[in-house]
């Protein structure tokens, strides 16, 4: 099996990205495929030598459980708080157990402590993309730097090296 490295940053936890436009699809008959970081996000294409189907998800999301507080954006007050459990975690977004409603759509701002830190990483900006009865899923869609590479550091050492 290959690895593929990531130009970027180094590191081997790489997968296969979903496939976008006429090139990514004109290169796939190829066998040149676009591959996602999954710890700095870069995306870059590689020759795999065999075909490939076009994978759903661009991020591997990893178990967690981790306590978690979700805050609406839009409430000024700030006391409106959703308590639950992160139970999956990737670069670009969670899934969080809770039995509160929060609507689709909705603007968030979260705060999760890891185990692994003494300060607890804080997302600014995520939408709630999916409900079912267990919780939410939460797209990032404002996480400062610095929360970034705190995250791509947790992530690192759950994820494992890829095989392509």
């Amino acid at each position: 099996m290959h690895t593929q490295n990531c130009p970027k940053c180094g590191t081997a936890k790489t997968k296969l990205a979903p496939r976008r436009g006429l090139t990514d699809h004109l290169l796939g008959t190829l066998t040149i495929y676009p591959v996602r970081c999954q710890l700095c996000a870069h995306r870059f294409t590689t020759f795999l030598g065999k075909l490939k189907t076009n994978p759903r998800r661009n991020y591997d999301r990893v178990s967690v459980q981790y306590p978690v507080e979700v805050r609406p954006i839009h409430d000024p007050s700030q006391r409106v708080v959703v308590e639950g459990i992160l139970s999956n975690l990737s670069l670009r977004g969670c899934q969080v157990r809770t039995n509160q409603r929060i609507p689709m759509g909705c603007q968030v701002m979260l705060e999760f402590h890891p185990a692994e830190y003494d300060d607890p990483i804080m997302v600014d900006g995520a939408i709630v993309r999916s409900r079912c009865a267990e919780g939410i899923g939460l797209r990032f869609s404002s996480l400062l730097r610095s929360e970034e590479r705190r995250l791509s550091r947790l992530l690192a050492l759950r994820l494992p090296d890829q095989t392509l």
